[in-house]
């Protein structure tokens, strides 16, 4: 009995040991999928202390949307979404500065902004348009707000009214957003300002020109194997320029084999046999029955004059041939157009005429007897009734008019005006009186169909690339062999970095998705073989690296760059070990160096400095502060050595005013100069960017 009970009470411990083992698991999946109330489900972005919540990211992708479409604009709707979420994550950073600082707008301030005598310059232009549709006394702010107010007495409509409120409303947030802003720069432009020596050095840069004597030797003068580069080397160029490759987000280091899905040579070869086909069916078939079942074959039928073709080769093809001719018009790639000339008939190839239309029930009789005696088309145009034009030209052919209008502007005289009736719904006559104010001789028109088919990769096709792609990754499913073994499967790999903020992998449209597979991949991991939805291309991605604070300096997309900069400054070197005090004066060192003294002025606002090279920082320094007819070097640059003389200093007798180049030293170094208000704002912060979250990924 006592063991039983032993046995109970153990069974009671294990029970509830499996009580909370369950209840662990079951919250830790809570908390750490997106389906929770737990942590930040709805964030799409934090940065800085904020956040952006899908719903106003969803508002904001919406109305730039609408935005871009109506300016006549296309972007993808990845590169709309990501925009959105950096302008919110800024919006809401200078929201967060503005309440630490301290920075407000005060609900007189927004008054006067609208309704003030000196109006904001962002709600002039709404005031003064809103002024002129409402047909309102005066365009000023206060008489629109009394007319929002009180709609009665300015004969608006109430519904007009509440859609008035709706812009005010959102003109008062603008305005708001506007002037927090300004406040905020004008606050944060002390800190970029200028002083008196700022000033004056940009005065002494921007006037004066040096005139020198020099001599110089390029890099390139030294072959890449008499010096030994290191990947030591590489990494010192990198490290006196870590501060360029911090990163804002953690990065995916991605090598990636795109496969574009194009036709084979055998999916070419039967497209011409089946454009062959179709050229000898269209001369032996009516019309475009030949191609009419197959889809590839897009048809497109007009019947114009001659004067309307503009395509050089149609307009030979039609002046050469008969009805029934049909021919390969034109190859472009994997595009043919295919024409067929349907028939040639005669046709008026324009008129001109006086016309007024009228509503059902109107007096033609009366109206008729008033443009008779005298009385142009339009003067006869109320706008409601009536509306007439006095002088149009058109075409009868090809615009598919009504065969009776046609028939009467074809057969009646011209210069002599006319009824044309007919019935309309309900049993009443609606018509029209024209006149034939000059009318074209007959000329020829042309019935001809272009036809367009593009040669598509077969269904074998596709089974074939995405078989070798599957075939190849089965057999490397590590980054590395994906990377070493590529070439000799006849793959290209691509490399890239991507965040989560990326709107798709390199070139490659509508690869959001991808981009999300290689964000929740581990370093080394290898893709299965993907698709993008349009079935264009193929695509395999492999995580070669992880970087979360710097980008390093063996990136493939900055190591190029860097390897470079490292092998130049090490044949620098070389040069400068070899040259210095070789010489006394410019023409020894000439002649030591197997070239000639040049001469060259120098100033300081050109980033280019003599033939030496641009951005050449610490030569450009050597140059400014070098006494006057003193031989300075052999120095080392960016891309070989320097050896001169200040011949002269030409100041060009500038008067230096502290004010105007201290404007100017803040126009050209100071927070104009930023591009996005974001990297400022984030400091050190790093951007969590979880809009992937939202992104369907590739076997969703």
């Amino acid at each position: 009995m006592a063991t039983l009970e032993k046995i109970r009470n153990k069974s009671v411990l294990l029970f509830i040991i499996i009580i909370v083992a369950l209840l662990a698991f079951i919250l830790g999946d809570f908390l750490t999928s997106g389906r929770t109330y737990f942590g930040d489900p709805t964030s799409v972005a934090k940065a800085g202390g904020v956040k952006v919540e899908y719903q106003d990211y969803q508002q904001a992708l919406t109305q730039a949307g609408e935005q871009m479409r109506n300016q006549g604009r296309e972007v993808s709707n990845d590169v709309l979404s990501q925009s959105t979420i950096q302008n919110l994550l800024a919006q809401k950073l200078m929201e967060k500065e503005y309440q630490e600082l301290g920075i407000t707008v005060t609900d007189k301030e927004i008054t006067e902004a609208l309704t003030g005598d000196m109006p904001h310059p962002a709600a002039s232009q709404m005031i003064y348009y809103l002024s002129q549709q409402l047909n309102l006394p005066e365009a000023s702010g206060r008489t629109l707000f009394d007319a929002m107010q009180n709609p009665a007495k300015y004969n608006i409509q109430p519904a007009t009214a509440e859609e008035l409120k709706k812009i005010w409303a959102n003109q008062e947030k603008q305005i708001e957003e506007m002037m927090l802003q300004q406040k905020f720069m004008a606050l944060v432009s002390g800190l970029y300002t200028y002083n008196k020596l700022d000033a004056k050095n940009f005065y002494d840069d921007l006037a004066t020109t040096r005139h020198l004597a020099y001599v110089s030797k390029d890099a390139s003068s030294i072959s890449d194997d008499e010096i030994e580069l290191t990947d030591a080397d590489v990494q010192a160029v990198w490290n006196s320029q870590k501060q360029n490759y911090r990163l804002d987000e953690p990065t995916r280091e991605i090598n990636y084999i795109y496969v574009a899905i194009e036709p084979s040579q055998s999916d070419r070869a039967e497209a011409q046999k089946a454009v062959e086909n179709a050229i000898e069916g269209l001369r032996t078939t009516p019309g475009t029955e030949a191609i009419a079942n197959d889809s590839r074959f897009v048809a497109q039928t007009v019947k114009v004059p001659m004067s309307a073709v503009t395509d050089s080769k149609l307009r030979t093809f039609l002046s050469e041939n008969e009805s029934g001719a049909a021919t390969v018009l034109n190859r472009q790639n994997d595009t043919y157009t295919l024409a067929k000339l349907i028939d040639v008939t005669e046709g008026i190839d324009s008129i001109n005429i006086s016309v007024l239309q009228a509503v059902p029930g109107t007096n033609l009789d009366s109206l008729l007897a008033i443009i008779n005696n005298g009385s142009t088309f339009e003067s006869l145009s109320d706008g409601v009734t009536t509306s007439g034009r006095d002088s149009l030209w058109t075409a009868l052919e090809g615009l598919n008019m009504d065969a009776k209008v046609k028939a009467a502007l074809e057969n009646n005289s011209v210069g002599k005006a006319f009824i044309l009736t007919d019935t309309v719904a309900g049993g009443e006559t609606a018509g029209a009186i024209y006149r034939i104010n000059r009318r074209h001789a007959p000329v020829k028109y042309y019935d001809v169909a272009t036809i367009e088919f593009t040669v598509d990769p077969s269904q074998e096709t596709l089974a074939d690339l995405a078989t070798n792609l599957r075939t190849f990754l089965s057999s490397n499913s590590s980054a590395k062999e994906f990377v070493d073994n590529a070439n000799n499967a006849g793959y290209s790999v691509l490399s890239d970095q991507v965040t989560a903020s990326s709107t798709g992998i390199g070139n490659a449209r509508e690869s959001r998705k991808f981009v999300k597979w290689a964000m929740e991949a581990k370093k080394g991991q290898v893709s299965p073989m993907m698709q993008d939805d349009r079935q264009s291309y193929l695509i395999a991605v492999a995580v070669s690296d992880i970087y979360d604070d710097y980008l390093p300096w063996s990136s493939p997309a900055i190591n190029t760059s860097l390897r470079a900069q490292a092998r130049n400054n090490k044949k620098a070197e070389k040069l400068m070990t070899e040259y210095t005090g070789k010489a006394t004066d410019l023409q020894g060192y000439a002649q030591a160096m197997g070239t000639e003294v040049n001469h060259g002025s120098v100033n300081f606002t050109s980033p280019t400095l003599l033939n030496v090279g641009v951005n050449e920082n610490a030569l450009h320094g050597a140059v400014a502060a070098a006494p006057q007819g003193k031989l300075v070097g052999p120095l080392k640059g960016n891309r070989g050595i320097l050896v001169f003389t200040v011949e002269e200093v030409n100041s060009e007798n500038r008067p230096f005013v502290e004010a105007d180049y201290g404007m100017r030293f803040n126009q050209t170094y100071g927070l104009t100069r930023q591009n996005s208000p974001l990297p400022l704002l984030l400091g050190k912060n790093k951007i969590d960017n979880r809009s992937l979250k939202f992104v369907a990924g590739v076997n969703d």
